[in-house]
Order: structure tokens, then C-alpha cells, then sequence
């Protein structure tokens, strides 16, 4: 019972566990998983100019990034005019909070957005923290509001949504931060992004609604003792949440925990796995409990649930001519011996720039989930037969079960008006099982400029043509997507 009343949406008792266990140490709200911030990072990182981050768990603390700022700027000295124009970008953004000042905005910034979307628009709607396009005209109007008081930190962000079809009123995110000791405890709804892949994720992404949840992780980086020192920047990450009422099984627990490691500038490590249990008529103990963390029970009756464990991998070769960054991401489905299996996988490669040509940069990335053998295992189980979701959106990779994703993007970069075009193509496979496959093929241009000082404008237009839709031969449909979107930054 007490687990259900702290998970529920019930924040004047979330704030008050907070403030009770809060110390007089410096608390700070996250960077958003989807804002622009984290693609100058990668940048930095990929050329070797930041060392030190952990990137592959988002979202990441402000006071983390302006840690990384710093240390960017030691290391700026003979780079290119875009990597120092990136540099005092990132500082310009956070300028107001670099010197550790405490503050209330209870306006921080106002965003309006129109979507124009017809036929299908779901389809070319992901990763947006489960906005839901309708076909026709769509507008989304939102402000933040953010406090950094040194001990505690809360953030807050309210969204009004029309539609054609309907018009609501919702909080898109709100929690709030405590460090303890060294240790963020946030509590609140939030998104999070687990892993190296930038078009999507095996295990945790955005692509759902943000989770209200209770999370605990270290504040930044740190070395373990004695020797687990040798393992390099160590970081850990867990969380628990209860999921929705509308499923076969209402409400089960959802937790999950990972681990980062960097032994080096060049290679970064990370474990994961996510488990659902419990839920309306099963059982919660502790020794359910215990089974859950250990991996046992998968797919008995009687079980702990629905439990998923991988690793991923990212190589950082700055290297002067051309630095390239590799990945990989591999997740195990169920349980097999004490071990996952029925691996999925996600590769990726980032070149921040090609050669010379600094603005320019390049990224490919493809994923599968597909079992030979196991047509639709993916996200998909037995017992909890709402499968791997929220608010029904898969919370890991958006193209679903049984599926492929090949992803390709380039980007020219313009640094000194934080601008961005980017044209990507993606290329999705679905129902590869069958005799039968969906196939989509997905091309968006999209731009963003700072106007002024604090005006920013979006635009991005999406095309994307299906092939056998619901794997119905000769079910075939075009889709358009254009979004625009104006924010003022306070």
C-alpha cells in the first residue's frame, strides 16, 4: 500500500519527502532529453574536447553540463572557430546559473508549435514524449517554470493541446530534486533516455509519456575505491514507477537500473535492465521482489514478470584528420539460464565533421529486434500482454516488435546563431516474421535559428511513404507532416 501512495500522482506528499530528507548541498533540475544541448555535447565529445562525460544516460543535471562547459573551455585552446562558437553557445544558455546562483523563474520559457499532419501522423510521431499528432491542424502552446534553491530544485512544464478532434490541458513534466549526500532523488514525472543511439533506444526512451517516478542517481561521474578505481568514472541510475490502469493488467510495477563506466576518454560501458511485475492480482513481496532483481520467474505463471538486460558500448576516436564515433547497443528479450535472450541490437556511427568541413556532420544507425525463430517476442509477453508500454507507446525504440530501423542524417551546423539543418532518412521494416511486411520510408528536412537573443524558431516538413499497411498487401498511403514552432527564452 505504502509503495502505491508514494508512486501515485500525488506531488504536495512527493514534495514533502523531499524537503524531509533534503540537505544544504546544491540540487539542480535536468536538461531535457530531446533539447538541442546533448547534440553539442556528442560533438564536443566526439572531438575530444570533453573527457569526462557519461552521455549514454539522459537526461543529465544542469549543474553536470555547466561542469562540462568548463572543462570544454580548458580544453578549447588551437580548436576550429565552430567547436569554440559551440563552446560559448553552450555558455550563453546557461549564463545565468554558471556561478551558482539561486533562483525562481516562474516563467522560463514559452514554446507555441502548429503541426499540420494528415492520414496516419503517428507514424512520423516519436520520440516526443507520447504526443499523439490527430490528422489536421494541431497547436501545442507551453511554458516552463524552474527554481534552483541550492538545497532543492523543482521543474515544471504545462502543456495546452488542440486538435481538430479534441483540446486538452495537461503537465507534460513536473518533479522535483533533492541531493543527499552526493545522490539526486528526483521525484515526478520525467523522460529518460538509456544508451548510445540517437534515433532510438532498446530499452528506455522518450518515445512515452514521461514516467512519474521515484529516481536516484549519482549527482556526476565519480572513481569507485580502492580497486574498482581501474573501472574508470563510474555512474548509477535506478528507478521505480507504477504504470497506467488501462491495461490487461492494471497498474504493474515498472522499475529499472543502470550502470555507466569510463575507463577512458575513449570508451564508455553500460548496463541496463528494466522489469515489470506485480500489478492487480499478482503478488508484490518481497520475495517476488528479489526474484524480479535476480531474473527469475520469467514467463511462469506465477512469476516475477516481464524482464529485459543488455549493455551497450561507445568508442571516441578524436582523431585530427577525422574523429569518429562507433556504438552498439544489445538487449535480451527474456531469461534463459539466469541470462537474456533473444538479443536484439543497435549500431551506430557519428562523424561530428567530415575531414575539414567543420559544419558538416554524418550519422547512420540501425536496429533490429528481430528473432529468428520467435516472430514478435519483442516488447511483447505472455502474462503482461499490454507489452513493453505506456499509455500505448512502446517505451523503447519506436518501430516496434519484430521489426528493423535504418536511420541516416546529415547535418550542416551554424553555431554562431544556434542554428541546424538536418536532412534524415529512415527506413522501417515491420512484421519481418511474416509473409507480409509493412515498409516505411521516411524523409524529413527540418531547420531551427536563433532570431534574437531569446527568440528561436523550428521548422521541419516530413514525408513518408507506407507499403503494405497492417502488412496488407496493396495497403498503401503518403504522409505529410510540417511543424512550426516559436520559443522565447526569458
Amino acid at each position: 500500500m505504502f509503495t502505491r501512495l508514494l508512486i501515485r500522482y500525488k506531488f504536495h506528499l512527493l514534495i514533502g519527502l523531499l524537503l524531509l530528507v533534503a540537505t544544504y548541498v546544491k540540487a539542480s533540475t535536468y536538461v531535457e532529453v530531446g533539447d538541442d544541448v546533448y547534440d553539442i555535447l556528442e560533438r564536443l565529445e566526439a572531438e575530444g574536447v570533453i573527457k569526462s562525460a557519461l552521455l549514454t544516460t539522459r537526461p543529465l543535471s544542469r549543474k553536470e553540463v555547466i561542469r562540462l562547459i568548463r572543462e570544454a573551455e580548458e580544453n578549447s585552446q588551437g580548436r576550429s572557430e565552430v567547436v569554440l562558437a559551440q563552446i560559448r553557445l553552450l555558455r550563453d544558455k546557461f549564463k545565468y546559473e554558471m556561478d551558482g546562483t539561486k533562483f525562481i523563474k516562474p516563467v522560463e520559457t514559452v514554446r507555441a508549435r502548429y503541426i499540420k499532419a494528415d492520414k496516419r501522423p503517428s507514424e512520423l510521431s516519436y520520440n516526443n514524449d507520447g504526443d499523439d499528432y490527430k490528422d489536421g491542424s494541431n497547436f501545442r502552446v507551453d511554458f516552463s517554470s524552474r527554481a534552483e534553491l541550492g538545497w532543492f530544485s523543482f521543474y515544471m512544464k504545462p502543456e495546452f493541446r488542440y486538435s481538430d478532434s479534441d483540446e486538452d490541458l495537461i503537465m507534460d513534466k513536473i518533479y522535483g530534486v533533492a541531493d543527499v549526500w552526493g545522490w539526486e532523488l528526483e521525484v515526478g514525472a520525467d523522460s529518460q533516455w538509456w544508451g548510445p543511439g540517437y534515433h532510438g533506444s532498446l530499452l528506455l526512451s522518450n518515445n512515452p509519456e514521461p514516467l512519474t517516478m521515484i529516481k536516484l542517481t549519482n549527482s556526476r561521474p565519480v572513481l569507485l575505491p580502492w580497486v574498482f578505481k581501474n573501472l574508470g568514472l563510474f555512474k548509477f541510475t535506478g528507478f521505480i514507477t507504477r504504470l497506467e490502469d488501462e491495461r490487461v493488467i492494471p497498474e504493474p510495477l515498472f522499475w529499472g537500473m543502470r550502470v555507466n563506466l569510463k575507463p577512458s576518454p575513449y570508451i564508455e560501458f553500460g548496463l541496463q535492465r528494466t522489469a515489470l511485475f506485480g500489478g492487480e492480482g499478482r503478488s508484490e513481496s518481497l520475495s517476488t521482489w528479489w526474484d524480479s532483481f535476480t531474473g527469475s520467474g520469467e514467463n511462469e505463471p506465477n512469476g516475477a514478470g516481464d524482464q529485459r538486460a543488455g549493455y551497450d558500448v561507445k568508442l571516441n576516436l578524436p582523431l585530427d584528420v577525422q574523429p569518429v564515433q562507433l556504438y552498439i547497443e544489445s538487449d535480451g528479450e527474456d531469461e534463459s539460464g539466469g541470462l537474456p535472450s533473444k538479443w536484439a541490437y543497435l549500431y551506430g556511427v557519428y562523424f561530428p565533421r567530415v575531414l575539414s568541413y567543420d559544419r558538416i556532420g554524418l550519422r547512420a544507425e540501425y536496429a533490429t529486434n528481430h528473432v529468428s525463430g520467435s516472430p514478435n517476442v519483442w516488447y511483447n509477453h505472455a502474462i503482461y500482454q499490454s507489452g513493453y508500454t505506456y499509455k500505448d507507446r512502446i517505451i523503447g525504440h519506436h518501430m516496434g516488435t519484430d521489426s528493423r530501423d535504418m536511420f541516416m542524417e546529415a547535418s550542416y551546423h551554424i553555431p554562431e546563431h544556434d542554428g541546424k539543418v538536418a536532412l534524415s532518412y529512415d527506413e522501417k521494416e515491420h512484421n519481418l516474421s511474416g509473409d507480409i511486411n509493412e515498409k516505411k520510408n521516411e524523409f524529413c528536412l527540418s531547420a531551427d535559428f536563433g532570431l534574437t537573443e531569446s527568440i528561436k524558431a523550428k521548422a521541419s516538413y516530413g514525408y513518408g511513404k507506407i507499403k503494405d499497411v497492417d502488412n496488407i498487401s496493396g495497403n498503401n498511403e503518403n504522409i505529410n507532416t510540417v511543424v512550426l514552432e516559436l520559443r522565447y527564452d526569458f
